[in-house]
């Protein structure tokens, strides 16, 4: 019979991980993140009556100033390039990568499970990162905010075939030469 012809593209060489953080976590503003802009203002109320309102100005200032200085930057979402065999994670504005490895040197891609801190209300919820397992070295964990287990086991996934489409395979899925 005669040959078939592939048009399948080739894979795309980046994925972009773009992780929702968990619900109630820090980063959404809630629970103990708040509370530096209560104080604040609870302060400054505080000043404005027992002292005057110029001192109520300052200390919001001094505040406003305090939150800029020690504000992380946000470097965007990690994205993994896979260019020939090596790869590269990395954040979006970041200047460097986080790491750079062979695909060879990627054993597994694993889900590493974590107790987010008690609440008081319940057992802590369980929060997840993808872990790019190298050989000889420590794993690289994605995103740096852990996610849901729900959304780890989608992203641990779509990591998984993404790297296959380059080629990569497991450690317990190589033939020893």
């Amino acid at each position: 019979m005669g040959s078939r012809v592939s048009d399948e593209s080739p894979p795309p060489r980046e994925l972009l991980l773009d992780v929702a953080p968990a619900p109630g976590d820090l980063s959404q503003m809630s629970g103990s993140a708040m509370a530096p802009v209560v104080v604040s203002v609870l302060v400054a109320g505080a000043l404005a009556k027992y002292v005057n309102l110029t001192a109520a100005g300052l200390a919001l200032v001094g505040a406003l100033v305090v939150s800029l200085i020690l504000r992380k930057p946000r470097l965007g979402r990690f994205v993994l390039r896979v260019e020939g065999d090596a790869l590269e994670v990395r954040r979006e504005r970041a200047p460097e990568a986080v790491a750079r490895v062979t695909l060879a040197e990627v054993v597994d891609v694993t889900v590493e499970r974590k107790r987010a801190p008690a609440t008081g209300r319940g057992a802590p919820p369980e929060r997840v990162q993808i872990a790019l397992e190298r050989s000889g070295a420590e794993s690289v964990l994605v995103p740096e905010e852990p996610m849901t287990p729900i959304e780890g086991e989608e992203w641990h996934a779509k990591v998984r075939v993404f790297l296959r489409k380059h080629g990569w395979v497991p450690r317990d899925e190589r033939t020893s030469p």
